[in-house]
């Protein structure tokens, strides 16, 4: 019974005056954003830089050298390990990728060099059908050619449509001369702002100065599926006993793991993000205890006479409870929807991946009612503790 009354009680407090309402949560929705955008910057981060093992290449297990610390950067292994893959036991397929992003100079007219990475495939290969260029081998097979992906920044020149590309074709990678002959959508990461795409031929002909005269014999990265019914952990160990120590063989969710970790925990950047999450919910936390203290203290009689009437503590702290809740809820929808439109706007304009699911929404949603609710009870103390005779 008196929890209902309780109830009943935080609605009327809440709902009195719905301008003063409004005005209230306007704070804690700010702090909801805030919250919001640190995490959603925190998730792109990972996101983004999985993106092409995750969204574009269809793999169930990855290789990768040992002393090869995240996708973008690291040291190459030999091709070697890649053609011994394919005797495995269990093992259908195995492809080699090339990545380079520190040699690749490009240069497109009327705007400054700059290094974009450049991915070597074969565009015909199952493994990458994801990057939609299977239409264009015939024209990738051509020397000194390339595809281009539209969500590169604006800063490179390269054609985002159709138009571009017929009006603009041509540009310079390396200081030899590069034709753009089709386009596809990978997007920007917190390494690279561009991607070119071409097969490995023309990429040994743009970085001839790698492995030692021979660049295709050092690749960056090996893929590989799986047999049917074949175990990819099973398959991923023998592979491991095969390839030795200095090559570390994932499947494809240990992989992505093994990323997001490094980002998250090795990269100052994952750090900052986490910081700025922690910085909302302290902000948040404070608007709360401001405007629920200021509720308690203007109420502050009628909570007198119900104290002096005999009602337990656990009523008043359930009636605050309960007004927190509902703060929550009122702040947490707006500001849901505002971000929801924000992390809309990057993705259009920026190229990184910032998109809402069910956990994320959750982890905010949970981290706003912590908030609240943590401020009621600090609000709450200097009633619990006040004498009923000095209220009055």
């Amino acid at each position: 019974m008196h929890l209902l009354l309780a109830a009943k009680l935080a609605w009327s407090n809440t709902t009195a005056d719905m301008q003063r309402l409004l005005v209230r949560c306007s704070g804690v929705t700010f702090a909801v954003v805030l919250m919001f955008m640190q995490t959603g910057f925190r998730n792109a981060l990972f996101d983004s830089n999985v993106r092409i093992m995750e969204q574009k290449i269809t793999a169930d297990i990855v290789l990768r050298t040992k002393s090869r610390f995240m996708l973008s950067s690291g040291q190459q292994m030999p091709l070697q390990n890649v053609i011994t893959a394919r005797s495995c036991e269990g093992v259908a397929a195995a492809e080699p990728i090339y990545i380079e992003n520190v040699l690749s100079d490009f240069h497109c007219q009327g705007m400054a060099s700059r290094k974009i990475r450049v991915l070597g495939f074969d565009p015909t290969n199952p493994f990458f059908e994801n990057f939609g260029l299977k239409h264009l081998a015939n024209k990738l097979n051509q020397p000194m050619t390339a595809a281009a992906d539209v969500k590169s920044k604006s800063m490179f020149g390269l054609p985002v449509n159709q138009q571009e590309l017929v009006d603009r074709p041509f540009a310079e990678l390396v200081y030899k001369e590069l034709e753009l002959v089709g386009l596809f959508q990978c997007g920007i990461n917190f390494s690279n702002d561009g991607t070119l795409a071409m097969t490995p031929q023309n990429f040994a002909k743009y970085f001839s100065m790698r492995g030692g005269g021979n660049p295709l014999s050092q690749v960056d990265y090996g893929v590989a599926n799986c047999e049917k019914d074949s175990d990819p952990q099973i398959v991923a160990h023998r592979l491991q006993r095969m390839l030795g120590p200095h090559v570390i063989v994932e499947t494809r969710e240990q992989f992505l793991d093994s990323e997001r970790n490094f980002w998250g925990n090795n990269t100052p950047i994952g750090l900052i993000f986490w910081v700025g999450t922690l910085i909302g919910f302290v902000v948040g936390l404070i608007i709360c205890y401001q405007v629920l203290a200021t509720d308690i203290g203007d109420h502050m009689g009628e909570f007198a006479t119900l104290k002096a009437m005999g009602y337990p503590p656990s009523f008043f702290t359930s009636v605050v409870v309960v007004q927190a809740l509902l703060l929550s809820m009122v702040s947490f929808v707006p500001g849901f929807l505002i971000a929801l439109t924000a992390f809309g706007l990057i993705n259009v304009n920026s190229g990184l991946i910032m998109f809402l699911n069910v956990p994320r929404t959750l982890t905010v949603l949970g981290l706003t009612i912590a908030m609240c609710v943590i401020s009621g009870i600090i609000a709450l103390r200097k009633l619990l503790s006040a004498d009923p005779a000095s209220l009055f």
